[in-house]
């Protein structure tokens, strides 16, 4: 894939410009060209990196997630486990939710180019390798600076991860919490994997007797054509109150557990910024989507809430551009009503309801899933 793809203007003026390649952003211009392709067709979306890139991430495509793709079109041909059984664990408790194809545990390196490409050939305009620096308001709309260009747009869309800058330049009234995860993969091998399934996913909870708010998750996946287990350890400190922890320490303990022993210098860790009913996601013509956003607290997210922040995102620009109304002042309400706002606001309570001890974990989420 070229710097520039096909279909680049020659002007820079656009209706719509999304910042960040992720799930999220190519997700919301898939949207648009789904609901709207004119709008489409004057949207530009872009990447700081060059695909393929990595992402540290989990990697899990939900069911939820994989229903948003066939509606719009896009097979998943990438590198990926399917999950049959999905094991949560609270101790000597434990859930099997089983149905077949219930995730998948795919490739990102492998994925987000897919989307992409996919993207481009529906005539997406993007610019790799450009980064978004800052924006300010003007009589019409908006200027934006890039480490490249300058540009005039009527709305922005911030889809650039957990960190995001256009997030910073919003200068919102309510902040982001943050949830720590780190990850590692290591070979599968019967020492260091004892209780391996193959297409079988777990996420246990078993270490918040040590004070985590969060989990530790196995997921096998293949990197390079080798069939590898990704390990990780997500703590949302949603509770002020509990005890500190040294989250590197319980994960140690972990992988000890599962003899691994692998130099902390192979670690990935990456904030995991999580969104609950007074957060502020929007502003006048700027809205935000995916990790920019903010995912849910207690299975941690996953490319599903990308996929369908994109379906929320497309509908609300398509609005506000057909009212020429650019305050979203409704973006809030429209993220609460739907799914998946819905879905984080529910994961969001119940995080908080678990980590203050109020109710089991393991019923908690057997419930939900089977709901």
């Amino acid at each position: 894939m070229s710097n520039e793809s096909s279909n680049q203007k020659s002007k820079e003026d656009y209706d719509v410009m999304i910042v960040g390649g992720g799930p999220a952003g190519v997700a919301t211009w898939l949207h648009l060209h789904k609901y709207n392709p004119e709008l489409a067709s004057r949207t530009i979306l872009i990447e700081k990196a060059k695909y393929p890139r990595d992402k540290v991430c989990g990697g899990a495509l939900l069911d939820w997630g994989q229903y948003i793709l066939k509606k719009l079109g896009i097979k998943i041909s990438v590198t990926n486990v399917p999950i049959n059984t999905a094991i949560y664990r609270y101790g000597e408790e434990e859930y099997r939710h089983n149905v077949k194809d219930f995730l998948k545990i795919i490739n990102r390196y492998e994925f987000d180019y897919h989307l992409a490409k996919e993207a481009i050939i529906r005539g997406l305009t993007l610019n790799q390798d450009e980064s978004f620096l800052r924006y300010s308001y003007s009589n019409k709309g908006l200027k934006i600076n890039t480490n490249k260009k300058k540009y005039k747009v009527k709305v922005l869309v911030g889809a650039d991860g957990a960190l995001s800058k256009v997030r910073k330049n919003m200068e919102l009234p309510t902040k982001l919490r943050y949830a720590t995860a780190i990850e590692v993969f290591s070979l599968i091998n019967s020492k260091s994997n004892t209780d391996y399934e193959e297409n079988t996913s777990i996420m246990d909870f078993t270490r918040v007797k040590e004070g985590l708010q969060g989990y530790v998750w196995h997921f096998p996946c293949i990197k390079d054509n080798k069939k590898y287990i990704n390990h990780g350890i997500c703590h949302t400190r949603m509770n002020p109150n509990k005890q500190k922890i040294n989250v590197g320490d319980i994960f140690i303990k972990e992988l000890k557990s599962r003899n691994i022993n692998m130099p902390t210098t192979n670690w990935k860790a990456h904030p995991v910024p999580w969104n609950d009913k007074y957060t502020k996601i929007s502003k006048s013509n700027v809205i935000l989507v995916g990790d920019a956003a903010g995912i849910d607290p207690l299975i941690g997210g996953g490319l599903h809430l990308s996929l369908s922040y994109g379906d929320l995102a497309a509908k609300a620009v398509i609005d506000a551009i057909e009212k020429q109304d650019y305050l979203f002042e409704d973006y809030e309400k429209r993220f609460a009503n739907h799914s998946v706002g819905k879905y984080i606001n529910k994961c969001t309570y119940l995080a908080h309801e678990i980590y203050m001890d109020k109710i089991s974990i393991i019923n908690t989420i057997q419930k939900m899933l089977n709901e």
